[in-house]
């Protein structure tokens, strides 16, 4: 990330869900994020209306069902049954950022990620089917995390955790009133977290790469949780902001100059995507903003021939980050030997969503049926 993996997105819990910079010095950099977030923007949240939501409005979320295959919608069923038992393992704490398996806290993180999973999971199986048993588990999930859990401001180590709000959309009218009523102020404190330059973890450097997406992402889903339009504001300065650094005018990414890996050009994107389609669920166009002059398609017309099988990479040949070699050595998968295509699946079936001319890429790719299932092309 640096980003360091979360280990349930780039293992098969990943797949569950998704599958040069301008010549500026770091401190202007770091100026800029203080003068576009912190003037006025970051106010305590506002009256804010019954009903919002990060990416699916009780409506949408009424009408999904209609929009998916049934062969997908079967995958997802099987998906949920195969977690309906599953425990829950809420933690006030979620670290897996620069550790490999085994070490520290991460097991136990990734156990607790996966409860993040699930409540998307979950969500979406029963929209598809109407079956209680998957909304009753949606919310258990739901019920034992949304009291007890806080922003840790590591996007790292949260960068799941919009699979949560997404599942939370998904079965809203399931929640009991005494949870309705903490979401707004659950999505400020998310907002807060992300938006806030003093509480930011991570050096400047993180607010050149993908940290700076999964915080823009994250930022988003909790600014539009909130209701409060100064959150909804900062959040699109931050996204503009950051697009306008990371992708280079050829289309290739910062994080591909860091890293030579197209794993973190697909990490790289996909969430700011992702932020891009839940401000179009709201009737916003950031993906087409002014501002950015098409970088976002710029950049993925740049991923576009490796992401068809035209061109191959070598992974993490030239790395600047020490962590990647030591993944590397610890036999982690995906971290050395050609990249795999259809890690993009996820990341053009979202960009399909927002831009048809990506459609004939995403169809020559697998994607996820979770994915498929959020963003219909």
């Amino acid at each position: 990330m640096s980003c360091e993996d979360v280990s349930g997105l780039h293992s098969q819990g990943r797949r569950l869900l998704l599958r040069g910079m301008f010549a500026a010095p770091l401190t202007a950099v770091a100026g800029a994020y203080r003068t576009t977030w912190a003037d006025g923007a970051v106010a305590k949240t506002s009256a804010t209306p019954a009903a919002t939501y990060a990416l699916f409005s009780t409506q949408r979320a009424e009408a999904l069902a209609g929009n998916v295959p049934p062969a997908v919608a079967a995958q997802l069923i099987s998906l949920a049954q195969a977690g309906l038992t599953r425990a829950l393992h809420v933690r006030e704490i979620v670290h897996t950022q620069g550790l490999l398996p085994h070490e520290g806290d991460r097991d136990a993180s990734v156990l607790a990620q996966q409860d993040w999973q699930q409540t998307l999971v979950q969500a979406l199986a029963f929209r598809v089917s109407s079956t209680s048993a998957y909304a009753d588990k949606a919310v258990a999930y739901i019920a034992g995390w949304l009291p007890a859990y806080r922003s840790s401001s590591n996007p790292v180590d949260e960068a799941g955790l919009v699979q949560f709000l997404f599942g939370l959309d998904l079965v809203r009218e399931h929640v009991s009133a005494e949870l309705t009523a903490r979401i707004p102020a659950f999505g400020a404190q998310l907002a807060e977290a992300y938006l806030t330059p003093a509480r930011r973890v991570g050096d400047d450097s993180t607010l050149l790469n993908n940290w700076q997406s999964h915080r823009v992402k994250l930022a988003t889903a909790g600014a539009y949780l909130s209701g409060d339009t100064r959150w909804i504001d900062a959040a699109r300065a931050a996204f503009i902001g950051h697009v306008r650094q990371n992708v280079r005018d050829d289309g290739s990414t910062y994080d591909f100059a860091q890293r030579d890996a197209m794993h973190y050009v697909v990490f790289n994107l996909e969430p700011l995507l992702m932020a891009a389609s839940m401000a179009a669920a709201h009737g916003h166009d950031w993906y087409g903003a002014p501002e950015i002059r098409g970088r976002l398609a710029s950049a993925l017309n740049w991923l576009a021939p490796f992401a068809r099988g035209e061109r191959q990479h070598e992974e993490f040949v030239h790395s600047t980050v020490k962590f990647d070699a030591r993944r590397a050595a610890a036999n982690v998968k995906g971290y050395a030997g050609l990249w795999q295509r259809n890690e993009a699946a996820d990341l053009y079936r979202i960009a399909s969503h927002l831009d048809p001319q990506f459609r004939a890429v995403s169809v020559g790719l697998d994607a996820t049926p979770v994915a498929r299932t959020l963003f219909p092309a």
